[in-house]
């Protein structure tokens, strides 16, 4: 089975999830880990499943175990990863692209909406 390691908390569901399919160390917690912390607990793991809160610069990259072999976002972008840095250790990297288009265009729309229903003078009333 392979070993994942979990920076940060999940949806419990999620985290269940997670643990039937994986070894997988999770942070009870919920609290943001140090790079010397994250390498340490990142011992003997396949992968390590990020969010945008943790840097994964080239210094902690190059630290990693030998073991890890995906550094996986829990966000739609990855501009906390230092992608050159995993290219170099031969580390994939993923995110979730995508999520959150249909929230963002729903969200624009509920404006719009608001806008030319004069809501908030409504609210205020």
């Amino acid at each position: 089975m392979k070993k994942i390691l979990v920076t940060r908390r999940l949806l419990k569901d999620c985290e269940d999830k997670a643990q039937k399919t994986f070894d997988a160390k999770l942070n009870s917690n919920d609290e943001l880990y140090s790079q010397s912390k994250l390498i340490e607990l990142s011992e003997g793991c396949d992968a390590v499943l990020t969010s945008l809160t943790d840097k994964m610069d080239e210094d902690t990259i190059n630290k990693l175990p030998e073991t890890v072999k995906v550094i996986s976002n829990f966000a739609v972008g990855f501009g906390n990863i230092d992608l050159e840095a995993a290219k170099k250790r031969g580390i994939a990297v993923t995110n979730t692209p995508e999520v959150l288009s249909d929230a963002t265009a729903e969200i624009g729309i509920l404006l719009i909406l608001g806008a030319c229903r004069r809501a908030a003078e409504g609210i205020e009333a």
